[in-house]
């Protein structure tokens, strides 16, 4: 019975360790995950909107606002339970404890057959790696640290219907760098990385969102493909660390670090190329969390991950402070296995809004690498208050939770349910059944 669910990104890590392990030649390995479903999104209307992009409260002009509207979309749409994605990896044992390996790694949208990740063949990572005697050195494109500290302990495999990173990651640099080193260590229970670098894919950032808002002028958003460029700036360098101990094969505990300086890289509301709000110019984002997960002899894991972050901005002493938590469990019976999350994310201070989520999921599995799944989620928007005018020299009509905040302003660029976002101050509801397949 298997007692852990690995994502892949965890497996990929520990793929490449074991400098000791005897390997009589260079190994090619072709792998990935097939993830589709059809499912159902409702979302209700929410409070009324600014240019139809911010909620309008406290007396804002009737004129200028538009409500938002109840929505049912019905789609088939990738990587509900698991990222859809192919890729590469090669190692070349070198004898002395030396080896050299690569990951080229991509996400597909077997919806429509494109590439999702802005785009990119191997958008996910890609990376080579020289492992020592003392530890292996990754260079390129790869997760970040923090990223691997939730990873670690959720029961679930990181698709668009997994609450723990929904509260984990509210920007995109907390889930992938461009231009990284890292340096990865693994002894007895521990493994652990610490990593920098130089452009994580902040320069030039001034949009909101993409499509039709997004030009050459305005730039693009936070980690985008024109973003990671190296520059003479800090704008985009990062740090980062992680730390996993397997006190059993049954028990561990992740940490998770995270500063990404930003150097004034400006985010605001645009329409056709236009600002239509201020603009914040953030000077760095700082993050921690912690997680467990246990599994029983019987097989049930429980999991649990809480964390807090906070922006700076550039001019003003004023920080926008964020809280998250998530909680989940796993529970097989015979070909069997049944899930429950819950999460919330929200603002200790700003517009003190938040985002509360609830999933259940079952699943069958049909052979070792096939299952059939159903998920049933729902995520809350409670819009707070609006932000004081003076927080950061803002415009006054800002409000909601950091789900709402970090798409509107392009800190994040999926937003939940694969895309199908959510209102501000309203809820999304999903409904799914799909197919698994990894190989």
């Amino acid at each position: 019975m298997q007692k852990s669910v690995l994502t892949s990104a965890v497996t990929l890590a520990l793929a490449t360790f074991g400098a000791g392990a005897a390997f009589a030649q260079s190994s090619l390995t072709l792998y990935g995950n097939a993830d589709v479903s059809f499912d159902n999104v409702h979302k209700t209307a929410g409070v009324p909107l600014l240019n139809g992009t911010l909620p309008v409260l406290n007396g804002q002009s009737a004129a200028a606002a538009t409500q938002g509207t109840d929505s049912t979309v019905s789609r088939v749409s990738p990587s509900a339970t698991s990222q859809t994605s192919f890729g590469f990896r090669g190692t070349e044992d070198m004898g002395g404890g030396f080896k050299a390996s690569f990951v080229l790694e991509g996400q597909l949208s077997h919806d429509t057959g494109g590439l999702s990740q802005d785009g990119r063949i191997f958008g996910r990572q890609s990376y080579v790696g020289l492992t020592t005697p003392y530890g292996e050195i990754r260079l390129g494109r790869q997760y970040a640290p923090i990223f691997y500290s939730t990873a670690f302990v959720t029961g679930e495999r990181f698709g668009a219907t997994d609450l723990f990173i929904e509260g984990g990651a509210t920007n995109n640099l907390q889930v992938r760098w461009d231009n990284q080193v890292s340096y990865w260590v693994q002894a007895g229970g521990f493994t652990g990385s610490v990593a920098y670098s130089p452009n994580a894919g902040s320069l030039g950032v001034v949009s909101a969102a993409r499509g039709a808002q997004v030009t050459s002028t305005v730039g693009g958003i936070l980690g985008a493909a024109s973003a990671g460029a190296e520059s003479a700036t800090n704008t985009g360098r990062a740090l980062g660390a992680f730390g996993n101990y397997a006190f059993s094969p049954n028990f561990n505990v992740t940490l998770g670090l995270h500063r990404n300086q930003f150097g004034g890289a400006s985010f605001g509301v645009f329409s056709g190329g236009a600002l239509v709000a201020s603009t914040y110019k953030l000077e760095r984002y700082d993050a921690a969390n912690l997680g467990a997960k246990y599994t029983f002899e019987n097989g049930i894991m429980i999991d649990g991950a809480f964390g807090q972050g906070r922006y700076d901005f550039t001019t003003s002493d004023d920080h926008m402070r964020l809280r998250f938590f998530a909680v989940g469990t796993r529970i097989p019976m015979d070909k069997w296995t049944f899930s429950a999350q819950a999460s919330q994310i929200k603002f200790a201070n700003f517009t003190k809004g938040k985002d509360t989520g609830l999933m259940l999921g079952a699943e069958y599995a049909l052979s070792k690498r096939t299952s059939l799944f159903a998920r049933a989620v729902q995520i809350r928007d409670d819009e707070g208050q609006r932000a004081d005018a003076g927080f950061a020299g803002a415009i006054g009509t800002i409000a909601g939770g950091p789900n709402v905040i970090a798409t509107t302003f392009g800190f994040r660029e999926t937003p939940v349910f694969a895309g199908a976002g959510i209102n501000p101050g309203g809820t999304a509801r999903y409904v799914g059944a799909g197919i698994r397949h990894s190989f």
